[in-house]
């Protein structure tokens, strides 16, 4: 090394104020761990624990020992404006400060910087808070993002929703004391940051899908929580220029974030939904999304407006936007008729419904993943009970549906009392006990129950032809079924002809004549 550190230090002094500058913008006192993490930085720049290891003057690179409690790598390439660790830590740690410390001692008062530092940050936050106004709090939740996520790379889920989580910590411990401020703070805070970090979720995707979903439902669900919170307070007049940020936020999000439309557009209803529900708020909004223009590529505007016409009950604008569907799009219908049952309007829900019906067919089997087809089908089938489907309709929805909607036609087989079809379709879809059990079996036992005789013998059979003492016990466990309902049906000699029959036919099998004698199954 051909210079002295203070040499090196005013060599690179821009870069070293920079940095300082960076530590400044990104460590808060007001946070235990940060005022923690540049206090024991300053012990080891002031005690020489600190050492320069390497330096490369053709390479601009300055490579330091700190001696912590395993000696720890740092290095500084100021070509590239760039400080590595070897350390765990993926932010700022404790070495990369203390190093940056080490230099900035040659250069100007260490001392002071850290009197300034636990001053300065310590009230800036607070002053953001109790300024009490939308652009304040953005601020806050602006300058904790910079300090924490804004520059991280290579993100994993886990470290996601760890610095998200920490990152809500800090900014909800400047929540205001006023209790009739609380929840709209939290609730206004909380979206600016799932806003903030929304840019980071399609990175991560690719490789964390899954995780990052649930990442989002969870945070969908918050949101929905501090809006029940918030919609359920009276509403000071003083919070009207929060409500228009926070209503121009959530439709910049929805319409010109990136990534996750479907679950943007359901964040977006919450608040529709709960919150900004006064008419003139809503036909305004719905003005301004006509008017839009520049929205994200995943963006389905008549989405956000068919939710519009339902909450201000357009049904002719409604109607227009349904004449229009295209099979891949019954997702997105789906969450607009939930929507309209939600908010107990059946007329936009029967709109919706029967006009989804032809394209079922398609969707289910070209737009939809086999995994979430028994899902769609149960939801939908849902839905349906609150319109009173006619006998044409419901055959269209269960064909489309096949063995999909299993058990929500056998319901609706059952409550029209069809029970010989209900006994000839689960003839036809061999199940078990329990699973008819879930499709109505009690009622038809009770309503009809000589058409189950020969579904009971079926099972029975299928048992049997497992060849096992497990699988004869299941057997005597159906025929007492079909026992119960063949005495229900007064055909009691049938059904002991029918135990004597079978006694018969397999007597080879010990094991099962020893269960049917346990099984008392004569009449």
């Amino acid at each position: 090394m051909n210079m002295n550190i203070s040499e090196v230090a005013n060599r690179y002094e821009g870069f070293i104020r920079n940095q300082m500058a960076e530590i400044a913008l990104q460590l808060h006192a007001s946070d235990a761990e940060d005022e923690e993490l540049v206090r024991r930085a300053a012990f080891l720049a002031r005690h020489n624990y600190v050492k320069i290891n390497t330096f490369s003057e053709t390479q601009n690179t300055i490579q330091f020992v700190v001696q912590d409690a395993m000696p720890t790598l740092v290095q500084l390439n100021m070509n590239t404006d760039r400080i590595s660790c070897n350390c765990p830590r993926e932010i700022w740690c404790r070495h990369k400060v203390a190093a940056i410390f080490v230099l900035y001692q040659y250069i100007d008062s260490l001392s002071d910087w850290l009197d300034n530092f636990r001053r300065s940050k310590s009230t800036q936050l607070h002053l953001l808070k109790d300024e009490r106004s939308p652009e304040s709090w953005l601020a806050l939740v602006e300058r904790v993002y910079k300090a924490n996520l804004f520059r991280q790379t290579s993100l994993t889920p886990y470290l996601l929703e760890s610095i998200f989580q920490d990152m809500q910590r800090q900014v909800f411990r400047e929540t205001p004391l006023e209790r009739e401020w609380q929840s709209l703070f939290k609730l206004f805070t909380h979206m600016a940051l799932v806003i903030h970090t929304w840019k980071h979720l399609e990175d991560v995707h690719k490789s964390y899908g899954g995780y990052i979903i649930r990442f989002i439902d969870n945070e969908k669900e918050n949101i929905r929580e501090h809006i029940r919170t918030t919609s359920s307070k009276s509403r000071l007049f003083a919070t009207d220029p929060f409500y228009d940020t926070l209503q121009a936020m959530v439709r910049r999000f929805t319409l010109q974030e990136k990534g996750f439309f479907g679950h943007r557009l359901m964040i977006y209803k919450n608040f529709w939904e709960s919150m900004f529900n006064e008419k003139a708020r809503r036909e305004n909004e719905l003005q301004t999304i006509r008017q839009t223009t520049q929205v994200a590529d995943d963006v389905r505007i008549e989405s956000i407006e068919s939710m519009f016409y339902i909450m201000l009950k357009n049904y002719e604008e409604l109607g227009r936007e349904l004449s229009k569907m295209n099979s891949e799009d019954l997702l997105l219908w789906l969450d607009l008729a939930q929507f309209a049952a939600h908010n107990n309007d059946y007329e936009a829900l029967s709109m919706i419904l029967r006009t989804m019906l032809p394209h079922l067919d398609t969707f289910i089997n070209n737009h939809i993943s086999i995994r979430y087809r028994p899902n769609f089908v149960g939801a939908f089938h849902r839905l349906c009970s609150y319109i009173n489907l006619n006998d044409e309709e419901a055959e269209v929805l269960f064909a489309a549906a096949g063995t999909y909607g299993l058990q929500p036609y056998s319901l609706f087989l059952v409550e029209r009392g069809r029970f010989t079809e209900w006994s000839a379709l689960h003839h036809r879809f061999p199940s078990s006990l329990g699973y008819l059990e879930n499709c109505g079996l009690k009622t038809v036992v009770e309503q009809k129950p000589e058409v189950l005789l020969p579904l009971y013998h079926s099972l029975a059979m299928n048992e049997l032809g497992q060849k096992s003492r497990q699988h004869y016990k299941q057997a005597v466990q159906v025929w007492k079924k079909m026992k119960t309902a063949a005495k229900k049906s007064g055909k009691n000699e049938f059904w002991n002809q029918y135990i004597d029959q079978t006694k018969k036919q397999y007597k080879r099998l010990r094991a099962l004549q020893e269960e049917i004698e346990k099984g008392n199954l004569k009449l």
